[in-house]
Parts: structure tokens; sequence; C-alpha cells
């Protein structure tokens, strides 16, 4: 329901407005829910707040690594919301209205589109997906503000370097920054770097996606 209000409230006035400062608004709405339940919530001497799952107490080993169940379920889970999300966006009418109205909002508005109606069905959808992915966050990093505050950061690099158009290739992006963040960690010399990782990362993905644009220009300008 607040993203659904936060929507209805803000979303018009974000619609036309470029990719990066529509994410930037929806990171500014987390800060905001993070301070809000940090001021309801307080944790406890400073400790985490975390959730507990049955899950927790069984799994497997790779190498040297402990992989709960939890772990899998987050990752199965992530693998069929990005997998339903994309059917659903291009299988269904209701997706197929949100991708156009992604492409240009005024046109689909003239072939009487309700697009308010739409944007709330997308608000109140992100809303539910982040509920979900909520409750898996709380058990596996705990409920701490600056610890999702730099998950949030890692998403929203992701989504940069799939420049707010594939979620495939958003879910693939998160799944490498996870991978070279966790590998960084045993690593004395670097792990107290490892924060700027999806920063990096971004960086490098963003160059690499745009250098046959750059390419392109140059010659043009020859």
């Amino acid at each position: 329901m607040v993203t659904l209000l936060y929507g209805m409230v803000f979303g018009p006035a974000l619609a036309r407005r470029d990719p990066l400062v529509k994410a930037t608004a929806t990171l500014g709405l987390t800060l905001i829910l993070l301070g809000a339940m940090d001021l309801l919530w307080p944790s406890s001497g400073g400790q985490s707040r975390a959730i507990t799952l049955p899950t927790d107490n069984s799994g497997f080993m790779i190498s040297q690594v402990q992989v709960t169940w939890t772990d899998v379920i987050g990752l199965a889970v992530g693998v069929i919301m990005t997998a339903v999300t994309g059917a659903f966006l291009r299988f269904t009418k209701l997706g197929t209205t949100m991708r156009a109205m992604a492409n240009d909002r005024d046109i689909t508005a003239t072939l009487g589109v309700p697009v308010r109606r739409v944007e709330a069905a997308a608000w109140f959808g992100c809303g539910v997906l982040s509920g979900i992915a909520g409750v898996l966050l709380g058990d596996l990093v705990a409920l701490d503000p600056t610890t999702l505050t730099f998950l949030v950061i890692s998403s929203l690099a992701a989504a940069l370097i799939a420049q707010l158009r594939s979620i495939t290739l958003t879910f693939l992006a998160a799944i490498v920054i996870g991978t070279v963040d966790s590998c960084i960690t045993p690593i004395q010399s670097i792990t107290n770097y490892r924060d700027m990782t999806p920063f990096v990362l971004a960086a490098i993905g963003l160059l690499w996606v745009n250098r046959h644009r750059t390419i392109s220009v140059s010659r043009q300008g020859i």
C-alpha cells in the first residue's frame, strides 16, 4: 500500500523524468522507510533485527562455503520472479500496456489507455514483489538500515547496467555484483573497499554498453 500511495502522489510528476531521476526517487522512498523503521522499531543494543526461517538450520557445502536452504530459496525466488515478471510484461494485455507507457506515455494515453490505473497497478505490483523480497532479506542480511541501503545501491547499479530496459539483464547484473562482492570479502587487502563494488561494476558496465554509441558519434563527427 505504501508504494501504491507513493505512486499515486508522485508517479505523475516522475512519469516524464529521466530513468535516473525515477530510480533516485524510489531510492529516496527507501531511505525514508528505513528511517521510519528505525524510529518505530529501534534495535536493542545497536544490534540488527533479524527474521529466522526454518530453512536456516540445514543445507549443504560447496567447497568451504556453507549454503543454507534459505539461500537456495532466495535464488530460486529471484529466478521465478524474473521469469514471471518478464512473461507478464510480454504476454499479457496489462503488461503490454505498461511497456507501451514506458516507451511513450502521451501516445499511449491518446489511444484511450487509462494511464493512471495502469500506473497504480505497476506501483502496487512493485510493492508486492518488494514485500516478498523483504521477507528473505530480513533473514539473509537482517533488517539493518545501513546494510539494506547498500543492497539498494547494488540493485540500482544492476538496473543502471541494464539501462532500465531488460529484467533478465538486470537479474544477471545483480548476480555478478553479488558474486564479485562475495569473492572480494575474504581478501584482507581489499575487503575494506568492497562497498565500492556496485559503483565500479556499474561504471564498467555502462562504458561497455555505450562503447558502440561512442564510436558511432565519433565517426559522425569525422
